[in-house]
C-alpha cells in the first residue's frame, strides 16, 4: 500500500498514527507543497486532489477517516471496535469530528496560524469569534464525555481518539481554549504518550 501524505497536515497525521499503531505495511509518499509534484497524475488516485490518499493495488481511497477504517480492517485491529455497537460508536465520533469539531478547530487554525504563514493577512476577528463559539460548543460535549471515559471509546484507544486528537496538534498557535476543558487536556496528554502518536509527530509540531 502507498499512502500520500504531508506530515504537517492534521488529516495526514491521524492516518499516520493508525499506520504506526497497527504496523500496517504502508509506503509513505511525502508530498512537499513547495516542490514539484504531478498533481494531474495524482488525481487518478484521488480525484479531489487532496491528501491523504491511499493506493492499494487497483483500489484507491481518499478521506482520512475512511482510510483509517480501511487500515484498521485490513490489519484486523480493534481500533474500529470489536462488535456492531462499538464500531458504530467509533464511526459516530469520527462523523462528529468531521462535521463539528474539525471545522470549528480548522477555523481557528486558519485565522490564528495558517493565514499569516501563507501571507493572507491578519486574522478576521469575526471569524475568530464565530470559531471560538463553535469550538466551545462542541468541546463541551467532548469534555463531558471524557469526564467519565479515559478514551473516547471507553477503556482503550480507538480510531475516534486519533481522529479527534489530530485537530489539537496545533492547539497553542491556533489559540484553542483548551484550559477551559480539563478533561480534554487530560485525555490529550494521554494520547501524547502513545508510541504511534509520537512516531507520527511532524518535524515542527
Amino acid at each position: 500500500m502507498k499512502l500520500y501524505v504531508n506530515p504537517m497536515s492534521p488529516n495526514c497525521r491521524r492516518v499516520a498514527a493508525v499506520v504506526y499503531h497497527t504496523n500496517a505495511k504502508v509506503e509513505f509518499q511525502t508530498i512537499d507543497f513547495g516542490g514539484k509534484f504531478d498533481w494531474d497524475a495524482f488525481k487518478k488516485v484521488n480525484p479531489t486532489g487532496l491528501i491523504p490518499a491511499l493506493e492499494d493495488g487497483d483500489f484507491k481511497l481518499g478521506e482520512s477517516n475512511a482510510i483509517m477504517q480501511y487500515l484498521a480492517d485490513q490489519t484486523k485491529s480493534d481500533l474500529l471496535g470489536t462488535d456492531a455497537r462499538s464500531r458504530a460508536d467509533v464511526t459516530r465520533w469520527q462523523c462528529w469530528q468531521l462535521a463539528h469539531f474539525g471545522p470549528a478547530s480548522d477555523t481557528l487554525l486558519w485565522e490564528n496560524m495558517l493565514k499569516g504563514m501563507f501571507g493572507e493577512g491578519e486574522a478576521n476577528l469575526d471569524e475568530v469569534k464565530q470559531g471560538l463559539e463553535e469550538f466551545r460548543q462542541h468541546a463541551a460535549v467532548l469534555d463531558k464525555h471524557l469526564s467519565s471515559n479515559k478514551f473516547i471509546g471507553g477503556t482503550h484507544v480507538t480510531l475516534a481518539d486519533y481522529s479527534i486528537a489530530a485537530n489539537l496538534m496545533y492547539a497553542e498557535p491556533a489559540k484553542l481554549p483548551l484550559l477551559e476543558f480539563p478533561h480534554i487536556k487530560k485525555w490529550y496528554a494521554n494520547i501524547e504518550t502513545l508510541d504511534a502518536w509520537k512516531k507520527s509527530t511532524p518535524p515542527r509540531a
